[in-house]
């Protein structure tokens, strides 16, 4: 059995927002349950180690993607209207494609399969509608976000079922796809009418309950011809790898093979170590982090960065005491490294020593002054050793950063509670609550995750993609938007009737792909 235990830093209250959160607070990591169990065996990096598939086994298949040289999220801009995914295929010897997550029906015309690895923010009306049309003004709740962080990585994880005649070889190949505009908000914008059936819709400013039909006049749109365009889909990278085939036979056991984990060291594959790592920190996954950072330390015992990241897998499932020495080893290689200061301030935090956590925060501050996260943990420090004047200072630093922070107007409303200032208080208290997630959400998100199981599986902080079903192309009806589609019509409500098979992974994203254990 794995441990689980939340992340959520009951002292943190949790913002309402459709974007991402950074990566540098409790909260960046969404409160997801952390899995605190041993590790899963690993056969890594691919390309580095001489892994070998054997046919009617099950594999995990990991793909790390990582942003290098970004100042901010990936994507940026609109995350509600475009498509950005993780491709994964795998093809046998033949050329027969055996496994396919992230497929674009219409021969790469039309909607992505609704269980891809996605990018995006998936937000929802008041009736549960998905925010499809630009239509942000009627979110009332939001199923899930997932964006990568400047400097950080997420990691995808597929299961892939050997077939038993592959051949000696599969080749898979991981990419990440991007589209500027979704397929259905490209059709709605250029042709989408209410549904005639539907004469008095149910539409208000909340929800828009109507039916569309992309059946509209396109004699007067400014494409030429006059059609509704195909948006190009823009490979950001792409990444392939062949693995041999062993059989069952003359040499080979016919029962399964024990897992043996085989890792390659080589010290170049630093950052491939340390990006692998950051994803499954950021998805609660704390072991398989911290062996992955240990294998940092590993390779360049002098990278200080390294030491700190396996610290703070240890700070997050509550080991402080094992973290210190980590930490302290970072400041010896580096003295003014910050995060190493911020770490060890959480750690001494742990412990209730709040006058020695505040120097570390103020360490971290000197270096980085406008970093509301450092400003938020002085303020916290102070107020809960009953400055609240102090405190106050610290809390404005963060406002004139950020002016909605949510996290430094619940600790001013506290702090103003303290001094009794009462008109003060209420002030704070009414933007805490202006800002604050709406708990009440979960009424509108829990029937859409009934409904639409992909995107219940998207929004959990770990989990796999399988293959769509794999045949034909002819006569497979297009993905849309995880509805159903009536035959023969192009309409809002559709969506992937393509059957799942459970042992099958699904895309994986265009970087690195490391294969993983649970072999079945």
């Amino acid at each position: 059995m794995t441990a689980v235990r939340q992340l959520t830093d009951q002292e943190t209250p949790q913002l309402e927002s459709t974007f991402a959160v950074g990566e540098e607070s409790v909260a960046g990591l969404g409160g997801a349950p952390a899995a605190v169990g041993p590790p899963t065996k690993l056969v890594a990096p691919l390309g580095r180690v001489s892994a070998i598939l054997r046919r009617g086994e099950t594999v995990r298949v990991e793909v790390v993607v990582r942003t290098r040289k970004l100042g901010h999220f990936f994507p940026g801009g609109t995350v509600d209207a475009f498509d950005c995914w993780v491709e994964l295929k795998a093809q046998d010897e033949h050329g027969r494609v055996i496994f396919w997550s992230g497929e674009v029906a219409d021969n790469g015309k039309g909607p992505v399969e609704p269980g891809a690895h996605f990018y995006r923010s998936l937000q929802l009306d008041a009736h549960g509608n998905p925010i499809n049309k630009r239509n942000a003004w009627s979110t009332r709740a939001l199923m899930y976000t997932r964006l990568i962080p400047p400097g950080a990585a997420n990691t995808a994880h597929f299961r892939l079922k050997i077939p038993q005649n592959p051949g000696d070889r599969i080749t898979i190949t991981a990419k990440l796809n991007y589209r500027k505009f979704s397929w259905w908000n490209t059709q709605w914008a250029f042709a989408g009418v209410r549904d005639p059936s539907q004469p008095r819709p149910a539409v208000s400013k909340d929800y828009d309950d109507g039916h569309w039909v992309f059946t509209g006049d396109l004699s007067g749109v400014s494409a030429n011809p006059h059609r509704i365009p195909d948006v190009p889909i823009v490979v950001i990278a792409e990444n392939s790898v062949t693995l041999p085939v062993e059989g069952v036979g003359a040499g080979h056991r016919s029962g399964p093979t024990p897992f043996a984990e085989q890792l390659q060291l080589d010290p170049e594959d630093r950052e491939r170590w340390n990006d692998y790592g950051i994803g499954l920190l950021l998805e609660g996954d704390l072991k398989g982090a911290e062996r992955a950072f240990e294998t940092v330390t590993k390779l360049d015992p002098k990278y200080a960065d390294g030491w700190v990241n396996v610290a703070r897998a240890r700070v997050l499932e509550g080991s402080s005491d094992a973290a210190k020495p980590l930490l302290s080893k970072a400041l010896e290689l580096n003295p003014n490294l910050g995060s190493a200061h911020y770490f060890m301030g959480l750690a001494l935090k742990d412990d209730g020593n709040y006058r020695g956590a505040y120097d570390e925060f103020a360490k971290a501050a000197a270096r980085y002054p406008y970093d509301r996260v450092v400003r938020n943990q002085m303020g916290r420090m102070l107020f809960l050793e009953r400055h609240y004047r102090e405190a106050l200072d610290e809390y404005r630093h963060t406002l004139a950063v950020d002016p909605e922070d949510l996290e430094a107007h619940y600790n001013l409303m506290l702090c103003y509670r303290g001094l009794g200032d009462m008109p003060d208080a209420a002030h704070e208290e009414k933007l805490y609550r202006r800002f604050m997630a709406d708990e009440s959400s979960d009424a509108i998100t829990g029937p859409f995750k009934l409904a639409h199981p992909e995107d219940n599986n998207e929004a959990q902080p770990i989990h796999e993609h399988v293959s769509v079903a794999l045949g034909k192309s002819e006569g497979r009806r297009q993905y849309a938007e995880g509805r159903k589609q009536e035959p023969g019509a192009r309409s809002q409500e559709s969506e992937a009737t393509r059957k799942r098979t459970a042992d099958q992974v699904a895309p994986s994203n265009g970087g690195e792909s490391r294969q993983r254990g649970a072999l079945r």
